[in-house]
């Protein structure tokens, strides 16, 4: 699979934007882990859509550094079925469609605990790699009309992007950021009770993955 180069400019753009984005408002907190590894910033908020209908919108940001290579970073998110080793509830994972240019259309299935019911997302990928080696990001689209419905409700937003960094040290820099609107009403307080574990645990998953894959 050939990515598509962008140049460091770029990749510093997107993350500035990320971070103005947070710094803009006081709306967003900011949790952290007991252990200190992984910090989250985060906003859940409430909108109303054009028929009256209130739905909920989650986003959120979390950091962490591990010791790890960026080439088993990239091995991990690269393969769709490992994916399932660090997104809770997922049970069924598959590419469907490799695209021209490198993207691809992955498929999950949801075992969604309460209250949110089970669900399938079909996810758009994109790979960018910085010209120098040195970072890459995965971004994850919404592609809901990429595959025929099955008998699962299926998420229409959900949008994702993972930025790894290689810190020179020996270690990577990894940020995840996640856009959704659930298919139900989430308390806010039920989405208290994820933060910041939650997110923490995807980061571990990727990190542990990652040093498996070191180990090959």
């Amino acid at each position: 699979m050939k990515a598509k180069n962008i140049t460091s400019l770029t990749l510093l753009c997107l993350l500035l934007v990320n971070s103005a984005l947070i710094a803009q408002t006081d709306d967003w907190k900011k949790e952290s882990t007991k252990d200190g590894k992984v910090h989250v910033s985060y906003i859940f908020s409430e909108s109303v859509n054009e028929d009256g209908k209130k739905f909920n919108v989650l986003e959120y940001v979390a950091v962490t550094t591990a010791g790890l290579s960026l080439e088993s970073c990239k091995a991990v998110m690269m393969n769709d079925s490992l994916h399932m080793g660090f997104m809770d509830g997922t049970e069924n994972v598959r590419r469907i469609i490799n695209l021209p240019g490198g993207d691809w259309v992955t498929y999950y299935f949801y075992n969604s605990p309460w209250p949110m019911p089970n669900a399938d997302v079909i996810t758009r990928y994109k790979l960018e790699e910085d010209a120098s080696g040195k970072q890459f990001i995965l971004t994850g689209s919404p592609a809901p009309d990429m595959y025929p419905e099955q008998d699962v409700p299926r998420m229409k937003h959900n949008d994702t992007k993972y930025t790894f960094t290689d810190l020179g040290d020996g270690s990577v820099e990894i940020i995840m950021y996640s856009k959704s609107i659930p298919l139900v009403s989430v308390p806010k307080w039920l989405i208290a009770t994820w933060i910041p574990d939650g997110p923490a645990d995807m980061l571990n998953g990727i990190t542990r993955l990652a040093r498996e894959e070191n180990q090959k």
